[in-house]
């Protein structure tokens, strides 16, 4: 076996085969080589066979020296050799080159040759300055309220809080310090108790900051004693600022993190020297959050900082790897206390990381941008949010589409790293449940059945109880690409162009859906109950808006000459009563929610679904009644009393029909007569469609049960009239007759 060392680099040459009998030799040789802090290339030209044990030792050399952040690199390997690891799924962990000389070559171009250390004294004892090959560090100033994830952080202090439960828009001011994959916090409330958070994701896990200072990942240098030994921070501190006097390092901003090996009371601290520099900093920046903490420093010591009082720190002797050292020790095993830092603390063997900054950003400038139009006000979750989804992009342009009654969507144009524009995305936030569902039933409903006509959800993401869902839409390309909902081609086109391009939604797109209904038992009153899904509030409100109680069978109302049956308390109570009544029936896949609003159409008069939280298995009729809803009582003409009155003769009429395959009498006699006609066309299409995937049952039971399900709760919804929501209750109370009446038969 051939081996060298050479200045930073060091070389192994096995020769024959690297089996059990031979791999012992190889492991006491990487072991030393991994101990003096290289980079090791293992040049496997003449190794013809290597057995497991041999890669497991490979492994191990590799394992190690990452933790110092270094490399191993193989180089010269034999095809035969390369299969092994190819089975073995380790082609790529293992770094491969053709030569031990491209191998080489980027170990000197990447900068890994360490610069010599340097030495200063402080008393009796000496410390060594270990400079690393990290450039310079910008420092990132966060002067704004933000969600900052802890990668974004990295090394970092500031003013947040603790829990993601805040206002949108406004977070606290608990001072805080993060590490990488944690956190430790002193509340700015002194009956609270300092904590801390450990996360398993630094990328996807936020914080609230309202200011903060990032010195990124990388120190710029370690620092220990040449011999063991005990000296104070102070003593350190005052070593430190010599360094940085011989290291042209005294102008710039420096971070500490802070090893103390004393095995009675092990800790590591994250420290902010106040001085000249920082307040510049602070006070040009207007970081009031720590011009505060400036002001109220009066003990003179000008630090700042967190201690996280350990079980035990156990440092390598040779390898003070940052990384491995921050993930073995800041533990919730580990970490037995937060406490502010003290700078009056004895250290024993202790190891300092400098984190030196000499040039300043604001943070944002790092992060994605993101603009919004002109009063459209996107919180710091939502921002956070959209970074989360978007890393494939460099800016995004966001505008809202809907306001829906349980989410916010949003049109994204993005564009990439290189500034070019890419496919229009919708962005979905809502409660982190829904979204949850929505994504989960996209997979199993939308996907296997109408893939090339629906949404396809690309990405989630969440914060505390808020989540987001970004979908793109096939087909969709080119700048002048537009996307408007269904609504949109309603409100503004006549029935001519409506009717086909609803037969084209239904008897196309969403025929895999309702055209292999399924006969099963199915429970109604238990299917189609709304305080089941969006509107558990629901008999709350009806009490608050029109003094009706769900406890009362009958109510009177200025629009009836006689009690009516009281849709709530059927609702309430019926429903109950029933829960557990089958009826069968055909079920297929149904969207659930299937408004106008959950239908968008590009210029080229593609179809596309969103919103598939709801969508499941249901009586296959159910989306045909959800649309009827939307057309005679949503858009109902029924501004005035006149218009009230008219319009209730006309559905009075209108609902005395009870099989689908009836064509109800139409007597209107307001003025409002195009809009009637469009919706009660609209109406009759949706029956046929019902009455054709019920396979031709004309019996409306379950019909009328959906519809129940989408006007009772039109009440709660703020955004119509109230003269839609008082028709609402007039019309359920009609349904729920009907209900009885079939009931009873």
């Amino acid at each position: 076996m051939e081996i060298i060392t050479k200045e930073a680099i060091g070389y192994i040459k096995p020769i024959g085969r690297l089996d059990a009998n031979t791999s012992n030799q190889l492991d006491f040789e990487l072991l030393s080589l991994c101990r003096s802090g290289r980079d090791i290339i293992v040049d496997l030209a003449e190794c013809p066979y290597v057995s497991s044990a041999g890669i497991r030792i490979l492994l191990k050399a590799k394992k190690e020296l990452h933790a110092g952040q270094n490399e191993l690199f193989l180089t010269g390997v034999l095809p035969i050799v390369f299969q092994v690891f190819e089975i073995a799924g380790l082609q790529h962990i293992f770094r491969f080159e053709t030569s031990k000389e491209s191998a080489l070559a980027i170990i000197q171009s990447g900068g890994k040759y360490k610069p010599d250390p340097v030495e200063i004294s402080i008393g009796q004892q000496r410390l060594s300055y270990q400079p690393s090959e990290e450039e310079k560090i910008t420092l990132q100033l966060c002067m704004a309220p933000e969600i900052l994830s802890y990668r974004e952080l990295g090394f970092a202090l500031g003013f947040g809080s603790l829990t993601d439960a805040e206002t949108p828009g406004t977070v606290g001011h608990d001072f805080f310090v993060t590490f990488g994959n944690g956190t430790g916090f002193l509340p700015s409330n002194p009956s609270l108790d300092p904590d801390f958070r450990i996360t398993s994701n630094p990328v996807k896990t936020g914080i609230p900051v309202s200011e903060a200072l990032s010195f990124g990942e990388k120190p710029t240098g370690s620092l220990k004693l040449t011999a063991p030994g005990i000296l104070s921070f102070l003593e350190l501190y005052r070593g430190i600022r010599d360094l940085r006097k011989k290291t042209s390092e005294k102008n710039s901003v420096a971070l500490l993190l802070l090893a103390n090996t004393n095995k009675n009371d092990p800790s590591l601290s994250l420290i902010l020297p106040y001085d000249a520099k920082l307040t510049k900093v602070v006070f040009e920046n207007q970081l009031n959050h720590f011009k505060r903490h400036l002001s109220e420093n009066t003990r003179g010591d000008g630090f700042i900082g967190i201690t996280f009082q350990l079980s035990e720190l156990d440092l390598p002797e040779h390898n003070h790897s940052l990384p491995g050292i921050i993930l073995n020790h800041l533990t919730f095993e580990n970490i037995t206390a937060v406490n502010p830092f003290n700078s009056g603390m004895v250290l024993e063997n202790p190891v300092a990381w400098m984190f030196d900054a000499n040039t300043f950003i604001d943070g944002r400038e790092k992060r994605l941008i993101i603009e919004t139009r002109p009063g459209l006000v996107f919180e710091p979750h939502k921002k956070f949010l959209a970074r989360l989804l978007y890393t494939d992009s460099s800016k995004l342009l966001i505008e809202p589409l809907h306001g829906g009654f349980s989410a916010q969507t949003f049109h994204v144009t993005s564009f990439d790293h290189e500034d070019r524009k890419m496919r229009p995305t919708v962005l979905k936030i809502a409660h982190r449940e829904l979204i949850s569902r929505e994504s989960e039933r996209c997979q199993q409903f939308a996907l296997p059945y109408i893939f090339n006509n629906c949404a396809v959800a690309l990405g989630s993401a969440y914060y505390g109880e808020t989540m987001a869902l970004r979908y793109n839409f096939v087909g969709i390309g080119g700048e002048a690409n537009q996307l408007k909902w269904l609504t949109h081609y309603y409100l503004n086109s006549d029935i001519s162009f409506l009717e086909p391009l609803f037969d084209k939604i239904f008897l196309q797109i969403l025929k895999p859906w309702y055209g292999q209904p399924v006969a099963k038992t199915l429970y109604p009153f238990r299917d189609h109950d709304p305080t089941f899904t969006f509107f558990p509030h629901i008999f709350e409100t009806v009490k608050t808006l029109f003094s009706i109680s769900a406890d009362e069978p009958y109510i009177s109302l200025p629009e009836t000459d006689q009690p009516i049956l009281n849709p709530f308390w059927f609702l309430k109570h019926e429903y109950a009563r029933h829960r557990d009544q089958g009826i069968e029936y055909l079920s297929g896949i149904c969207h659930g929610d299937l408004n106008m609003q959950n239908i968008l159409l590009d210029e080229s008069m593609n179809v596309y679904l969103i919103d598939f939280s709801e969508t499941k298995p249901r009586s296959v009729i159910s989306d045909f009644a959800r649309l009827e809803a939307i057309f005679m009582i949503d858009n109902a003409p029924v501004a005035d009393e006149t218009d009230m009155a008219n319009y209730l003769e006309f559905i009075r009429i209108f609902y005395k029909t009870e099989h689908l395959d009836e064509i109800p009498e139409v007597k209107y006699r307001g003025s409002h007569t195009g809009k009637i006609d469009k919706n009660v066309a609209l109406t009759l299409k949706m029956r046929r469609y019902a009455l054709e995937s019920a396979r031709g049952n004309p019996d409306m039971t379950l019909y009328f049960f959906a519809l129940l399900e989408w006007i009772l709760p039109i009440i709660c919804y703020l955004s119509l009239p109230m003269p839609q929501r008082r028709l609402s209750v007039l019309v359920s109370s009609i349904l729920c007759e009907k209900i009885l009446t079939v009931g009873q038969r």
